[in-house]
């Protein structure tokens, strides 16, 4: 992380330069919270930049101890489902295709027959890139085991909440608002997915998801209110690989 702290020790800035794509939001979040002992020149505090290294470690699986599984669903999902428009609002094409180069590598390695449509995907855009993505989550959940499958369905369904979100928060919409039916529907699959979570399975990952999932009952779910709580319910997941 490259960040900025003032003269308090406070963090004014921070940008991930490194580092896998699905952790850098939580590393950055992270940064921001720090806070540091001022630094001093000539007995005075002032201005510095620096390099904070996070290292995550991630949760065990139990269809890969490598990757979250649900990471994997989730962007497939988000790519299938958000239009060009919304994507670039939050990517450009080439630092999305860096994303998904990194992507392609990380995958578990008994997908070692989707290479060839991760490596497609990483190099598409538009209408072919959501084609590819909807084809690769299909040919993933057709070939999984039961113990990942849970996983790959909650990512799927998270991947339509974060367009929705996203949505509102871009206001890219006419009216700035959810499809609430769209949105809760996609809350309560989560919430489905979680029945077939194996017993062996991490209680804070359960208990993270459970608590994105409960939103499927919330009232007034396109509230500005209801959308910002069920983001802030979100964070936790990007946060849940590390033992910190």
């Amino acid at each position: 992380m490259q960040v900025t702290i003032d003269e308090n020790g406070n963090v004014i800035s921070a940008s991930a330069v490194s580092g896998h794509p699905l952790l850098r939001q939580a590393a950055e979040q992270a940064a921001r919270q720090a806070v540091f002992k001022p630094t001093l020149l000539s007995d005075q505090p002032v201005k510095v930049t620096g390099v904070i290294v996070y290292n995550f470690v991630p949760t065990k699986s139990p269809a890969n101890e490598n990757a979250p599984l649900w990471a994997f669903g989730m962007t497939l999902s988000f790519l299938q489902t958000a239009d060009s428009a919304l994507i670039n609002e939050i990517r450009n094409e080439k630092e999305l295709n860096e994303i998904l180069t990194e992507m392609a590598s990380d995958a578990p390695t008994e997908w070692a027959t989707e290479k060839p449509l991760f490596d497609k995907l990483a190099k598409s855009t538009g209408e072919e890139r959501r084609q590819i993505a909807g084809e690769l989550l299909g040919s993933i959940k057709n070939q999984i085991t039961d113990k990942g499958k849970w996983q790959i369905e909650i990512g799927e369904h998270l991947g339509i909440t974060m367009t929705e979100l996203v949505k509102h928060i871009k206001k890219l919409n006419s009216n700035g608002e959810v499809n609430e039916s769209v949105l809760r529907m996609s809350l309560q699959k989560i919430k489905d997915s979680l029945l077939a979570a194996p017993p062996e399975t991490s209680p804070e990952l359960v208990k993270n998801f459970k608590s994105v999932a409960d939103f499927a009952d919330a009232p007034e779910l396109s509230s500005h209110i209801a959308l910002s709580q069920l983001a802030e319910a979100i964070e936790p997941l990007f946060g849940s690989f590390s033992d910190e």
